[in-house]
């Protein structure tokens, strides 16, 4: 018996020409070409057996050079600006649509705001093929549901409006989730709703409760923590409008939706939403940008706005929807250096007669800075690392290459004291159990955080990140050392301490009082006892705005080798003197980072700020045609430090 040949279900072109289809025979495809200046789309002909399926957002290989590359057709015309003959699409790689002309709008829009190559964009935003799922796939139709379920509580009537495009300040709930559920039943009266999250612990909690709360809409995740297999065929669903509801990570922010859907941006202000690898797009920005540019709602959440949303609230492109309620909070100043000023003992003891009690601190470990107890000299190991100590009873150790000093000296005045200078959560929580014995401690920090504790006397002691949540909220919340948050070198240590502290108050019961370690004239007190954090973001922008920083200016980093940082800079100032940069650019450095590598600053006001950008975009364009080395180029960076 022959053997039979395999026959793929992918559509595949035959060797030699083909007849052209003569209905929109041009295919604009975008070439994933691996190069970075080769970023548009290119004209192919579409033969005629590919007709049908050759659609915008498909996926095709087309002849590129001498290879054979993948592609998306951002496009179907009847004739190309092109001269010469082209080449034709060689197969179709898959059936089903993995965007949209609107998803590949904004993917366009994306490059353009950050100096990218789209192709790089798209590897985030369309999750990568998975070839069974392909063949296995089909559309099936939803049966169709009603809205009858229980409300879980009140939200805002201005966050159930029919278009809408605001920030919704969060009211102090020491579990905000069900406020999330029934924002989210009500936005899916509108279409479909994409929620974006900052990390996968917040993700999977709320997953579970729309799960529990809507079991009669469609809910999909889309990030990376599920199988590749699930997130591709969920992707398709959701391309597909047979998904309502559609979680995911940042990355999740490019998918495609159907009209008058709504986006939502839970911790609006978060690192995670910023992209690591370059260009560094960050999810908020996109979308609203999306947001501008298609028929889409949005809704950005926090407890403290982020400067870029402050000034968007300032400027009537948001809607700020807040909630005045009061919290009882009060402020003792640790005059000594102590660690719990005696006015915080009261509030720790009224609080464990009733329940658990939640002390923030800034950082883990256990001694982070150790010094000369007798010339408070600062310690360093032979490698130039500083000395560390992680509990009471350690010898300290190097922070860098871990090398230990059981019998230390001060190279000084070789004294063998030491004296902790800046202690850890290991630390803070060894103190505060000898303050309040008896009682037991939980650590939630690093590598050992505790997501959810029971709602017995305790003591609580977490970082930021790391805290736990309690359904009816703490009996008492102590935040400590507090301009430890507020006293970083970064330009956003302000805005993320105001957020931090906002956010962990919140986790407070409705009759328990917070307790901050800080002087009572800093502002963020007044702030939390109003519930109102916008005076605090007004003055940050007023200080931004005096110092030309953003969100009033955006900003370039570029990294690059020291010899040829200091020849770009000339360039960039020639090309400022010639008018092709925007008169009021202002280039700094270079400035020496590492070994061997230097840092240019370009920056330049909102206004004139595509300029900039798009200047520098050629550039990199450039050194891509010369074969030269990639600039580091990130634009609008979530730290500047």
């Amino acid at each position: 018996m022959v053997a039979r040949p395999l026959v793929l279900k992918t559509q595949v072109g035959r060797a030699g020409r083909l007849t052209s289809t003569k209905e929109f025979p041009i295919a604009r495809v975008l070439v994933d070409t691996g190069v970075y200046h080769l970023d548009s789309a290119f004209d192919y002909l579409v033969p005629e057996i590919f007709s049908d399926a050759a659609n915008v957002g498909v996926r095709v290989a087309v002849p590129f050079g001498s290879t054979l590359c993948e592609g998306i057709v951002v496009e179907r015309a009847m004739k190309t600006e092109r001269s010469g003959e082209l080449k034709q699409i060689s197969k179709v790689l898959s059936p089903h649509r993995i965007a949209t002309a609107e998803s590949l709008e904004i993917i366009q829009r994306t490059a353009q705001r950050w100096a990218a190559n789209p192709y790089d964009i798209l590897r985030s935003a369309i999750p990568p093929r998975v070839l069974h799922v392909d063949r296995s796939y089909a559309r099936s139709e939803r049966p169709s549901d009603t809205l009858n379920f229980a409300h879980s509580k009140e939200i805002p009537s201005r966050l159930k409006d029919t278009n809408i495009r605001a920030y919704w300040s969060l009211p102090p709930t020491p579990d905000s989730s069900d406020l999330f559920v029934e924002l989210i039943r009500s936005r899916s009266a509108f279409g479909q709703v994409l929620i974006i999250v900052p990390d996968e612990w917040s993700l999977q909690s709320l997953f579970s409760k729309i799960q529990t709360a809507m079991p009669n809409r469609e809910s999909v995740r889309i990030d990376a923590q599920v199988s590749r297999s699930e997130r591709y065929r969920n992707f398709l669903r959701v391309v597909d409008g047979g998904a309502d509801l559609v979680f995911g990570m940042r990355g999740a922010v490019f998918t495609p939706l159907t009209s008058n859907s709504t986006i939502i941006v839970i911790g609006e202000s978060s690192p995670h939403l910023y992209e690591k690898r370059n260009p560094g797009w960050n999810a908020r920005d996109v979308a609203i940008l999306r947001s501008q540019i298609q028929e889409t709602n949005l809704v950005l959440i926090g407890y403290s706005p982020s400067l870029e949303v402050a000034h968007l609230i300032d400027a009537a492109s948001l809607t700020l929807i807040s909630s005045k309620q009061r919290r009882t909070v009060s402020a003792h100043e640790s005059a000594k250096g102590e660690l719990l000023p005696s006015r915080v003992f009261s509030l720790v003891r009224k609080s464990l007669k009733i329940g658990p009690v939640l002390f923030l601190v800034p950082s883990k470990g256990y001694g982070n800075a150790v010094l000369c107890s007798k010339c408070r000299n600062v310690a360093f190991c032979k490698c130039g690392g500083k000395l560390q100590r992680k509990s009471s009873h350690a010898d300290p150790e190097c922070a860098l290459c871990m090398a230990q000093y059981p019998l230390w000296k001060c190279t000084w005045c070789q004294s063998s004291a030491i004296f902790i200078a800046s202690r850890g959560i290991d630390r803070f929580a060894e103190e505060i159990g000898r303050s309040f014995p008896n009682f037991p401690i939980i650590n939630s920090s690093g590598d050992h955080i505790t997501r959810i504790v029971s709602n017995v006397p305790s003591l609580i002691v977490a970082t930021p990140g790391a805290i736990p949540s309690l359904h009816d909220g703490f009996a008492g919340v102590v935040l400590l050392q507090g301009m430890r948050f507020f006293g970083h070198s970064d330009l956003r240590s302000s805005e993320r301490a105001r957020d931090l502290f906002f956010e962990t108050a919140a986790l407070a019961s409705t009759t328990a009082e917070v307790g901050v370690v800080i002087d009572p004239v800093h502002p963020i007190v007044s702030a939390l006892n109003l519930w109102d954090p916008t005076f605090m973001a007004r003055k940050e922008l007023m200080e931004q705005a005096d110092a030309n920083l953003p969100p009033y200016w955006r900003i370039a980093i570029l990294e690059l080798s020291s010899p040829e940082a200091v020849l770009l800079a000339q360039g960039l100032e020639k090309a400022k003197n010639e008018k092709r940069l925007p008169s009021r650019t202002t280039i700094r450095g270079p400035f020496e980072t590492t070994l061997g590598n230097s840092r240019i600053t370009v920056t330049a006001p909102v206004r004139d700020s595509q300029e900039m950008i798009d200047f520098l975009h050629e550039l990199q364009r450039k050194r891509s045609i010369s074969r030269k080395l990639l600039l580091e180029l990130r634009v609008d960076p979530y730290s500047l430090a």
